[in-house]
This record gives structure tokens, C-alpha cells and sequence, in this order.
């Protein structure tokens, strides 16, 4: 959204002149303090999309000031810690300074390398984070101001696949210009399962007239000044219904507000404010016919403005339907997601028991596998000894033999000797 061109002694001066906390018509300085229209909730359920699955692309089209940047970052500052994304804009010159700006915000650190090794390190994170059920998601702001060597890098990375999806999906946000530049030949590989092209379209004039009011009251005053409906209605012309023009435009008749030191808004002011600002009024046909919005009779105008305002206030109750649908089915999504994450712990701890018990297992397994190697020596070593005590008594029973052969020989000696004892005292008889 662009920011109003205002002078900051003026801007202070009318702080305090109406009452107000902050500049009302600035760049916003909270993504939450954001126009909620229509339209919006729309985008970021495409959004939310192309983040929870892969192989999705979103093409965001819009005019400058519509406010592309700022809801893009309004939706990624509240995307969970644990998701992957990474930002690229137009100041990316270079083949490798995308890939080396991609995997920075990736978490990567001190990254370099030649332009293949980029590629080879980018593609293997992207493969490794699909394999494990992760999207990782790249939003490419004001596309259509990027040099083609960027965007053949996007081709070349969008191109890897898992499982015949692609592990990327990618946001793409440029003027209008930006669709033909996605459908040309050289960038045919960008033809994703999931396609949506999004035009964010300009405000209505009761749209506009809400988000000048909404503006004011988050600024802290909504009554700050009176515009009655002629003059929001020339508001509306000079603007286009563009926010970045409408913030223009309101910031300086705030400026000239205060140096007049009034809180109403005539349409002569007006008209020369937007001169100073060089706006020129929108040309809005009716349907049918060739005649400009501003040409309606008065009663035309109010009839079409009760018709708009009848309508919108239908969108706005069929909106709200749809995002109570979503709400539940998100309270029912993040309950399942509870009850996952449990029955997930309590089956983590459930088998950490298992492995411990395991462990324990293995532990006295291995002991008695020790023991019984043990036993095994013991065992071996009894054998020995048995052998060699069987050795021994062989030896023994010989020696047993020859012992019994010995001692009856000594007593066939003994009986021969005591014989010749006798026969010799014969003798001397």
C-alpha cells in the first residue's frame, strides 16, 4: 500500500488537531490493523492453500496502491514458526543472489557457491522437506518488475517433484501484466496442479467511504472530520476506489483541514487537493450504456448507492457465514490435530518403553551370552584335564602291570634266594 506523502510537522499538528493517536493514511504499521473487506478473506483462504499442500500456485494481480505487498505480508506474519517460506521482490538482480536470498531465509547461514551448486543445495532441501510431508512456500513480489534471469531460477526450482507433485508452491504478485507474463512460453515449467489467478479489485464506493471511516477509528478518532456523501462520492472518483491513492489524497485533506483549521471537507476542497496531487477522476461506465457514473441524475446515484449498500451488506452476512464454516472447521481441524498430536506422544512414549525394555533385553542377552562363553572355556579347559587324567591312569595301569610283573618276580627271587639259604645251612651241616 503506498504511503501518503506527507509533510511530519503537518502530520503532528493535526494529531493533535483531531484528536488522533497516529497518522491515519500511512503505511500501517501493524499487518493486523488491516481493511477487512470482502475480497480479503477470500485471498487468504488461496493463500492458506498454497501453504498447506504443494505443487500450488497463486497468481495476485493488482494496480499500484492496491495494497498487494500488504496483504501478503499481513498473511505471512501470522503463518506458525514451523512453516517454510521465503520472500523474493524485485531488488533480487542476480541468478545466484536468488537462490543465496531463498536459502537465508530458509535458515541457511553463510551460504555461497557457484550458481549449480545453488541449484543442487536448493533442490536437495526442498526434495528432503517434501519427503518428510512439508510445504515450503515462495512468494515473488512485484514479479513483473523482475528480470527474466530470476524467473527462469523460479522455473528451474518449481520444476523438482516428489511423487509426481512438485515440493514448492509458489505466490506470484504483480500489476496486470503479470498474467501474461506467467502464461508466455518461456515460462511454461510454471504450470502448477493447483492455478488461481486472483485480481484484486478496487473498492466499491461504499467500500471506499468504510475504509476511510475504519481508518480513521484505528487511528483513535472515527469522527474526526465530516464528509457528507457528495463529497466521499468525489473521493471516490479521484481515487478509483485504489487504497494507495485514497491514503494520498485523505492524508493531504487532512494537512489542509488543519491549516484551515476545520473539520469538514467540502468537495472544492476536493478537487483542489487532488489537482495539487496531480489525480485525475476515474470514468466508471454504467452497464448498457456510455454515459459516466458522475453524468446519473441525483435520484440514479442514491438508488444505485441503496442497491450497492443492499448488496454488500448480503455479501457481508454470506461472508460472515463462510467464515464461521471456516472458523468451525478450523476448531474442528486444530481438535483432530490435538488428539493426533496426543495419541502421537502417548505412541512416542509408548515406544520409547519398548526400546528401553529392549535395551534391557539385549543388555542380559549379552551377559549370558558372556557367561556362556565363559562356560564354554570351562568346559574346554575340564576336557583337557579329563583327557589328560585319562592319559595318566592309562599310564598308570601300565605302570601297574609292570609293577605286579616286578613283584613277582622279586618273590620268585625271594623264594629261589631263601632256597638256596636252606640248601647252603644243609651244606654246613
Amino acid at each position: 500500500m503506498a504511503q501518503a506523502q506527507e509533510n511530519p510537522v503537518t502530520v503532528a499538528k493535526y494529531l493533535e488537531f483531531f484528536g488522533l493517536d497516529r497518522a491515519p493514511f500511512v503505511r500501517l504499521s501493524q499487518p493486523s490493523q488491516i481493511f477487512d473487506s470482502v475480497q480479503y478473506s477470500l485471498l487468504m483462504s488461496h493463500l492458506a492453500s498454497a501453504t498447506e499442500e504443494t505443487d500450488c500456485l497463486v497468481v495476485l494481480r493488482g494496480s499500484d496502491g492496491s495494497g498487494k505487498t500488504t496483504l501478503l505480508n499481513r498473511y505471512l506474519s501470522n503463518l506458525d514458526e514451523d512453516v517454510f517460506f521465503a520472500t523474493i521482490d524485485d531488488s533480487c538482480r542476480t541468478a545466484t543472489g536468488f537462490y543465496t536470498t531463498f536459502l537465508r531465509q530458509l535458515g541457511f547461514k553463510d551460504i555461497m557457491g557457484t550458481l549449480n551448486e545453488l541449484r543442487s543445495i536448493t533442490k536437495e532441501f526442498l526434495v528432503h522437506r517434501a519427503s518428510i510431508g512439508d510445504t515450503v512456500l515462495m512468494v515473488i513480489d512485484n514479479a513483473h518488475l523482475m528480470r527474466p534471469v530470476v524467473l527462469d531460477q523460479l522455473q528451474w526450482i518449481a520444476a523438482a517433484r516428489v511423487d509426481d507433485r512438485r515440493v514448492l508452491s509458489v505466490v506470484i504478485a504483480g500489476d496486470s501484466s503479470i498474467a501474461r507474463i506467467i502464461e508466455s512460453p518461456a515460462l511454461q515449467e510454471l504450470r502448477f496442479r493447483s492455478h488461481v489467478d486472483f485480481q484484486i479489485r478496487v473498492f466499491t464506493e461504499d467500500e471506499t467511504a468504510e475504509y476511510m471511516h475504519y481508518r480513521l477509528d484505528q487511528a483513535g478518532n472515527a469522527d474526526a472530520v465530516e464528509i457528507d456523501e457528495k463529497t466521499q462520492s468525489l473521493i471516490y472518483r479521484f481515487t478509483g476506489g485504489i487504497p494507495g491513492p485514497i491514503n494520498k489524497l485523505c492524508g493531504a485533506l487532512l494537512g489542509e483541514c488543519c491549516k484551515q483549521e476545520t473539520r469538514t471537507v467540502g468537495q472544492e476542497m476536493v478537487r483542489t487537493i487532488a489537482s495539487d496531487l496531480a489525480l485525475l477522476p476515474h470514468v466508471f461506465p454504467l452497464n448498457g450504456r456510455e454515459r459516466r457514473q458522475c453524468d446519473k441524475p441525483e435520484e440514479r446515484i442514491t438508488e444505485r448507492r441503496s442497491a450497492a449498500k443492499k448488496s454488500r451488506e448480503n455479501r457481508a452476512t454470506k461472508s460472515a457465514s463462510k467464515i464461521k464454516q471456516l472458523y468451525d472447521a478450523l476448531t474442528e481441524t486444530r481438535v483432530a490435530f490435538r488428539e493426533s498430536e496426543e495419541a502421537r506422544s502417548a505412541g512416542i512414549a509408548d515406544l520409547k518403553k519398548q526400546q528401553r525394555a529392549l535395551e534391557i533385553a539385549m543388555t542380559s542377552a549379552d551377559k549370558a551370552r558372556s557367561r556362556n562363553q565363559d562356560l564354554d572355556v570351562m568346559n574346554a579347559q575340564l576336557e583337557a584335564t579329563v583327557d589328560e587324567l585319562t592319559a595318566d591312569l592309562k599310564t598308570a595301569d601300565k605302570l601297574g602291570v609292570e609293577l605286579e610283573a616286578v613283584e613277582k618276580q622279586l618273590e620268585e627271587a625271594r623264594s629261589e634266594c631263601e632256597l638256596l639259604k636252606s640248601q647252603a645251612a644243609d651244606k654246613n651241616d
